[in-house]
């Protein structure tokens, strides 16, 4: 059976507590704002590793049919050189735009909560 705290309870520890209601309020909404910009990178990265992977693999089925048209160790070396400079590229460009969409995402959804004059009146 559980308990349920009453209405008056509740109030007398947010008097006795003069952050709680502080916490309540503009806390509460930055929190609430900060899981909701967190949510959307996380899909917005989430997606974008789908995209990479899917490039990736389809550049890996061409590096693997250069591999097999190799007549030679000196064309075996080439293939791998042009596959790992590929890929490195294919990465380092990834981190890039990665970055960049998180950025993006962090601007647009960032903004300030307020002037801080709700917490001023609890510091007295």
């Amino acid at each position: 059976m559980k308990v349920h705290k009453s209405d008056h309870s509740v109030r007398g520890e947010l008097e006795a507590n003069p952050f709680a209601s502080a916490l309540n309020g503009s806390m509460a909404e930055a929190m609430e704002r900060s899981a909701s910009v967190f949510g959307k990178g996380m899909r917005t990265l989430q997606q974008e590793s789908v995209k990479f992977m899917s490039r990736r693999f389809e550049d890996n089925v061409e590096a693997a049919k250069r591999f097999s048209a190799c007549r030679s160790l000196p064309d075996v070396f080439a293939a791998q050189q042009k596959w790992f400079a590929d890929m490195t590229h294919a990465y380092s460009k990834e981190w890039v735009r990665c970055s960049e969409l998180m950025t993006d995402a962090l601007q647009k959804d960032t903004k300030p909560v307020g002037n801080g004059s709700e917490l001023s009146h609890h510091r007295h």
